[in-house]
């Protein structure tokens, strides 16, 4: 396979020379060097719509092709070969590889991470464009890809907390997994938190508050909490875990618990058609406006084996 297009392990992380990339590089590296895996560094040229006009130096059109001027893809790699020059300098024992791929940057980062322990973009770009152009890039992979992504908006240098949303889907559960497994890896506290989302008292009646014949909602939140975190605590006997149940809009309770935290985990989808579409709203949601870096895990994914 061709070197530039093989998939590759370890992290991935997109860099387009921003703040915010800059940011999720410095994450990405880190967490590498405490997976003990390598960083693969990421610049994507997007290449414009038939319908744009060509950029005279930056895009030609050859032999009906669209292809990135030699001169451009050549700045990139020096960029990124300084950026894998400076990491090197700051974490001596950890392989950084770089790559240069001309495409939309979630499809890229995608391709080249789909055997990666995650994938790492920033919350920002360059630009009011950029912004959004790096926000579409983050949300298509948050919604498609495999791999657990993590959008870094900050550093995350919080209590030493981790925080994971827990509603009992396999997702959720895949959420837990890896959330148990960087706070082993980081000595953080473990916070799981289920959200009782209370329907309005006119539609369900008794049933909002545990009426007769009707479940508390504190026992079940207790009960899924408990099934999420079976025999984890074996595998990860010096990690603090905190539970809580607690009421409310699950996005809105889970962006005032990740103020202090280091890191906060979501899974990819919830349970059902209904509960699929609302948590994906919700990790949604948490890319866009998480204070700390968020990492969204996918039903499958399982946790790194160290």
């Amino acid at each position: 396979m061709d070197e530039a297009n093989r998939a590759e392990p370890g992290v991935v992380v997109g860099d387009d020379g921003s703040d915010g990339a800059r940011l999720a590089v410095e994450w990405a590296a880190a967490e590498a060097e405490a997976l003990g895996t390598c960083l693969v560094v990421v610049r994507t040229m997007t290449l414009p719509s038939p319908n744009v006009d060509f950029v005279p130096g930056v895009i030609t059109p050859v032999a009906g092709e669209i292809v990135a001027d030699q001169s451009f893809v050549d700045y990139a790699e020096r960029e990124l070969a300084e950026t894998a020059a400076a990491i090197g300098q700051k974490r001596p024992g950890l392989s950084v590889r770089t790559r240069v791929r001309l495409g939309r940057a979630s499809w890229e980062l995608a391709d080249i991470g789909r055997q990666a322990e995650l994938i790492v973009v920033g919350a920002s770009g360059r630009s009011g464009l950029s912004r959004l152009l790096l926000g579409s890039t983050a949300a298509q992979l948050v919604h498609t890809c495999a791999r657990p992504v993590v959008v870094v908006r900050a550093a995350g240098e919080g209590q030493r907390r981790v925080v994971v949303g827990v509603d009992g889907s396999p997702a959720s559960v895949a959420a837990v997994r890896y959330a148990y497994d960087f706070a082993d890896r980081h000595g953080c506290v473990l916070h799981a938190v289920h959200v009782w989302a209370e329907p309005p008292e006119d539609v369900f009646g008794p049933a909002r508050s545990g009426g007769e014949g009707q479940p508390d909602p504190g026992d079940q939140g207790e009960r899924v909490l408990a099934e999420a975190l079976t025999g984890l605590g074996e595998r990860h006997p010096d990690v603090v875990v905190q539970r809580e149940v607690a009421l409310g809009r699950v996005a809105e309770v889970l962006l005032d618990h990740a103020e202090a935290a280091t890191l906060l985990v979501v899974g990819g989808h919830g349970r059902g058609a209904l509960r699929g579409a609302f948590l994906g709203s919700v990790s949604h949601a948490m890319a866009y406006h998480s204070p700390c870096p968020v990492a969204i895990v996918r039903e499958g994914v399982e946790e790194h084996p160290g």
